[in-house]
């Protein structure tokens, strides 16, 4: 699973076992959009009638696993 994430640009050994450790396995989850608000990767929202205004990521979820994500990301 290690070698498999590695091969993702950005993501290194470090990396990929802190994802492994704080996840466990990928197949858990159903699509992506679950892992997202697993990790707390998703947008808050503020919506009223038809506006809909969407603001930074959230502070909910894994901490530790969003702050890995989101540096492998830069």
């Amino acid at each position: 699973m290690i070698e498999a994430l590695q091969a993702l640009r950005g993501v290194a050994q470090t990396t990929a076992a802190t994802i492994v450790s704080e996840v466990g396995t990928l197949s858990r989850f159903a699509n992506p959009r679950q892992l997202r608000g697993y990790s707390g990767l998703v947008a808050s929202e503020h919506s009223s009638g038809g506006r809909v205004q969407r603001g930074p990521i959230t502070k909910s979820g894994n901490a530790h696993l969003c702050r890995v994500l989101v540096e492998s990301a830069w």
